[in-house]
Formats: structure tokens, C-alpha cells, sequence
């Protein structure tokens, strides 16, 4: 059997495409025309679009992973007008053969308190039937599983009191395993989580008020210690706040533009630039933007125009963000279309309706995903945007600010707002003493000016008497009058 030569791999191939592959034919890897032949094949034989393939002509074209990224390679230099866009899914399949599965939203299914000591086990059902929100029970149990870590170490006792909360409170904060130790706040936490355990489980009163005093006492710590995340906010107003958030967005769209768009890393980039702009519009917590889907929480009007509603995890109450701002919404089209052609984000739209808005598929992503793509395009998590957006509008209109806050950010209640409130109030004070002075100083000057116009007023002007001389020696001048001449 004769080996075909290179023209006759690039047969199948359109024109222009195969003109280009040929005049590079002394930089092509081993195998490149051969694949870029069987692509252009199968496109022929699906009737498919030549200027972008879809997903199946890419899997028949390539049998290997090796072979499906030499051909991208081949594509993305010789060829940079085909749009790969279509490769996406393929490349994820071939991803997904050979790495575990990525992390979701939910986690594996395991019998909870497994690990807890008999005595906690006990009162799990208790805690499971208590009338508190499903949410607040998950963090209760997760807490408790931190907890029983400790106790597994033989770093705490299993009982319910102030010792336990004593050697818990050193675990967690002084723990051998400097990468173990957690902040105080997160220790108070998870002790919270035990003491609900134990009143489910109806524990000893006294012994559980022993153990909310240490719990109080590590807020107390937590509350005077200096916090991570006012730092971090002070170190992104430096850099330029919102607008630094911006630029930073826009360089990565701009990465993105230069990268193929089959690229991961292109991808990623755009990713974490939509995200940022989205949560600049409108900053939901990380745990609802993760579940959004399109065409339910985030929709796309047939005028193109963006809008977000949904329901908040935390409060169980709905909010919205209205019309996204025309930047976002034109991103948003981008960022669904994937280096396809414009003409297609409606079809794309309809596409992907029900699924994630964030993975672009009908999985949701793990929960702490929109954290670590603020963090790798503005170095912060997710998070701090709403604190920064806070800031903002207290900065703007320190009167108002509190409640526009509260419906902003999506407060349950006042209380929810209780810091953002006291920040608010000290900025208005701050703003009317510097008003108040500025008057003070202003009335006081007019004061002066007018004393000094009254008293040059009260000051009467003395005339000289006629006849009576000025200078020694001299007469004075009197008006009509002409001097006498002396013969």
C-alpha cells in the first residue's frame, strides 16, 4: 500500500485552506494534513458549514487526543479563520477521560455524622427534625464534622462544656499543622454548630452557656483583630476601586481576543472578565451566582438586553438587577457565543437555554468557583465586590446610602446592614461637621468684614473751620475765594 502524499491528504480541503496548509507544508507537524483532511471530509460528507465544523466532524476527524490537538494546532496557525468554537465540547470530552470529574455544587452522598463521636451521633436526628432552615442545618453539621476532626485527633473530648470548648478552641487555632489553623471567627463557628447540636439534642443548659462563652469571647477576639477583607478592600480602593476592576477585565477580553477559541486559557479569561462585570452591575453572594441558568435566572430579551432574577439562598427572598448595563450585555453575547459568528446569539441563546450560565453546560459548578476567578483577574474573592459597591454608595450619599445598601446588596433585614449602617452614619456625621464648620468659618469671616465696614461707619469725619490755617505760615484755601493781592 502506497502512503498518500500531502496533496492528496488536503484533497477534501477547501481551496484557499489547502493552498495555505501547502505553502507551509515544510512547518507542519507529523500528521497535520492527514487530520485536516479527514475534518474536511466528514464536513463534506455532514453537508456542514466549512468556515465552522461542528462537534461531530471534529470527533471523526481525530481517534486520539494527541491526534484531535495536533489538528487545533494545525487549524489555529495555518488556518486561524476556521472558528474552532465547536471544538470546545470535544476538547472538554477528552478532558474529562483523563482527570477525575470536577468538583459540583453538590457533594458526594455520604451518611452524615459517619465520623462523630457515639455520644454527637445521637442527637443528629434531633438536629435533622428541628425547625431551623435547611441551610443553617447544613452549616451545623458541617461545623460539628470539624469538630469531631479534633476530637478524632484526640485534641478535644466528646462531651458539651466549657473544657470541650477550651481544647476545640486550641485545636482549631493552634493547631500542630500551621495549613489546619483557621481564623477566630471560624473557630467561633464551628462551635456554634456544636452547641445547636447539643440543644437539638437536649445537652445540659449550664454546660452549653459555658461553651457559648468561649464562642462569645472568640468574636469578641475576632471584632478587635484586624480583618482580612478591610485590608484587602482598602488595597483595591488604592488601586483604583471599580476602575481598576475595569481594566483589568478588559485586558483579559483582550487576551481572550488574541487566543483561538477552542483555547482553555481564552476561555478562562473571559470567564472570569464576564463574571466581574456581572457582579459589578448587580453583586449577588457567590452561592447564588453559581446556580444561575439562562433563560431562568438570567435571560436574554428579544432586544438583546440582559436581566437577572433570582432567588437568594441566604434570605429565600427574590431579587433582580433590572437591565444589565449595555457593556455587560454586549460581553454576555460574547461570552455565550464563543467565537461563533454574531448571527448566531439568538440560536446560541436558545441553545443553551437551561443550562449553567457559568459553565456553559447543564452542570453547576462548585461553589467557590466565582471566587477564584475574581481572584485570578482582581486578586480578591468574589465577596469583596459587594463590600466595595457598599463603600461606594456610602461614599456617594452617606444619608441614603443605608437602605439603598440594603436593597442592593439584598438584605433580609436591617439588621443584616447593621456595619454598612454604622459606616453610613459615620460618614454623614463626618460630612455635616465638615459642612457645619464651613459655615461656622464663613459666618465668622462675614463678621469680621462687617464689623469693620460698621466701625469705619461710626467713625465721623471732623471739618476744618474756615480761616484756620493749615500748615503753619500758610492760610488756608477757601473755595470761590481768590487771593488778595498785597501792592
Amino acid at each position: 500500500m502506497t502512503r498518500k502524499t500531502i496533496e492528496e491528504h488536503l484533497a477534501p480541503a477547501p481551496t484557499a485552506i489547502r493552498r495555505l496548509l501547502l505553502e507551509d507544508r515544510h512547518d507542519l507537524e507529523p500528521g497535520a494534513a492527514a487530520v485536516v483532511g479527514r475534518l474536511f471530509a466528514s464536513v463534506h460528507k455532514h453537508r456542514a458549514s466549512i468556515s465552522m465544523p461542528p462537534a461531530q466532524c471534529f470527533r471523526e476527524a481525530a481517534q486520539s487526543e494527541s491526534t484531535f490537538r495536533t489538528l487545533l494546532r494545525a487549524l489555529s496557525r495555518h488556518a486561524p479563520h476556521v472558528c474552532t468554537a465547536e471544538a470546545v465540547e470535544v476538547s472538554d470530552e477528552w478532558y474529562a477521560r483523563r482527570r477525575p470529574p470536577p468538583k459540583t455544587a453538590e457533594s458526594p452522598l455520604r451518611e452524615e455524622g459517619q465520623q462523630w463521636p457515639d455520644r454527637w451521633r445521637e442527637h443528629l436526628n434531633a438536629l435533622q427534625k428541628a425547625k431551623i432552615k435547611e441551610s443553617s442545618r447544613q452549616r451545623y453539621i458541617a461545623s460539628v464534622d470539624r469538630c469531631a476532626e479534633a476530637v478524632s485527633e484526640g485534641r478535644a473530648t466528646a462531651d458539651f462544656g466549657f473544657i470541650t470548648a477550651m481544647d476545640l478552641e486550641d485545636a482549631f487555632l493552634n493547631h500542630p499543622d500551621a495549613d489546619r489553623r483557621i481564623k477566630t471567627v471560624t473557630a467561633a463557628n464551628y462551635l456554634d454548630g456544636l452547641i445547636a447540636l447539643g440543644r437539638a439534642g437536649g445537652e445540659n443548659r449550664d454546660s452549653l452557656d459555658a461553651m457559648r462563652s468561649v464562642s462569645k469571647d472568640l468574636r469578641n477576639r475576632a471584632d478587635l483583630e484586624c480583618k482580612n477583607k478591610e485590608v484587602r478592600i482598602a488595597k483595591l480602593m488604592e488601586r483604583g476601586g471599580f476602575s481598576y476592576v475595569v481594566d483589568r477585565a478588559g485586558d483579559a477580553i483582550e487576551k481572550n481576543r488574541l487566543l483561538p477559541p477552542h483555547s482553555a486559557a481564552g476561555r478562562r479569561k473571559l470567564q472570569a472578565a464576564v463574571l466581574s462585570l456581572v457582579l459589578m452591575n448587580k453583586p449577588p453572594r457567590k452561592g447564588d451566582v453559581v446556580r444561575w441558568r439562562f433563560g431562568h435566572e438570567l435571560v436574554r430579551d428579544p432586544d438583546g438586553v440582559w436581566r437577572a432574577t433570582w432567588m437568594q439562598e441566604k434570605t429565600g427572598h427574590e431579587t433582580e438587577s433590572g437591565r444589565l448595563w449595555p457593556e455587560v450585555c454586549a460581553l454576555l453575547d460574547r461570552w455565550i457565543l464563543g467565537g461563533r459568528p454574531d448571527r448566531l446569539v439568538v440560536h446560541r441563546y436558545l441553545e443553551l437555554t437551561g443550562h449553567n450560565w457559568l459553565s456553559l453546560s447543564a452542570e453547576t459548578p462548585y461553589r467557590d468557583l466565582p471566587s477564584e476567578l475574581t481572584k485570578s483577574l482582581i486578586g480578591v474573592p468574589s465577596h469583596d465586590l459587594r463590600t466595595l459597591a457598599a463603600d461606594y454608595l456610602r461614599r456617594h450619599d452617606p444619608v441614603r446610602a443605608a437602605q439603598i445598601i440594603r436593597t442592593h446588596l439584598g438584605h433580609a433585614t436591617d439588621r443584616a446592614g447593621d456595619a454598612y449602617a454604622t459606616e453610613c452614619i459615620g460618614t454623614s456625621a463626618q460630612r455635616l461637621w465638615q459642612s457645619a464648620r464651613g459655615m461656622i468659618a464663613d459666618t465668622d469671616g462675614n463678621a469680621r468684614e462687617a464689623a469693620k465696614i460698621a466701625k469705619k461707619k461710626k467713625k465721623p469725619a471732623i471739618p476744618k473751620p474756615r480761616g484756620v490755617t493749615g500748615r503753619i505760615g500758610r492760610p488756608v484755601r477757601i473755595p470761590g475765594r481768590s487771593r488778595r493781592r498785597t501792592g
